[in-house]
């Protein structure tokens, strides 16, 4: 008693339904596009900051050398966050995950007792570098 389904009708049934798993799949990927864009600028904006902060540090007089130690590990540590983000592997320079700053004293401490020695020692990376960055 059951009644048979035309075929042309199933077929037609068969192609929405393939038609709205499609439009699932294209929403899924265009909203966790924009979650990555969105986290990718967290990440930028979290590198700036600690730039700026960098700077802002370097140019101040009387700032310790722990002051400035650490203001350089945060930048080293974003900026490895953002290179990661963007190539998919961290950096070989960057910092371990779980370490935040240096804990050794000596490695905080500058070299010669100046703040340039300090600075010269510091990461390859600068960020006075980064203003010559084209971002897109």
């Amino acid at each position: 008693m059951a009644k048979e389904i035309d075929p042309d009708v199933a077929r037609f049934a068969a192609y929405v339904r393939e038609q709205e798993q499609r439009e699932k799949a294209s929403k899924r990927a265009e909203r966790e596009a924009r979650q990555q864009a969105d986290a990718t600028k967290a990440l930028v904006a979290a590198k700036d900051a600690a730039a700026a902060e960098v700077k802002r540090l370097r140019s101040r007089q009387g700032v310790s050398a722990e002051e400035r130690a650490a203001a350089d590990a945060a930048y080293r540590e974003a900026l490895a966050a953002v290179v990661a983000a963007e190539t998919g592997t961290a950096p070989a320079w960057a910092p371990p995950p779980g370490e935040a700053e240096p804990t050794d004293d000596a490695a905080a401490e500058p070299a010669a007792g100046s703040d340039d020695a300090a600075d010269a020692t510091d990461c390859a990376e600068d960020p006075a570098a980064d203003d010559e960055v084209v971002e897109s």
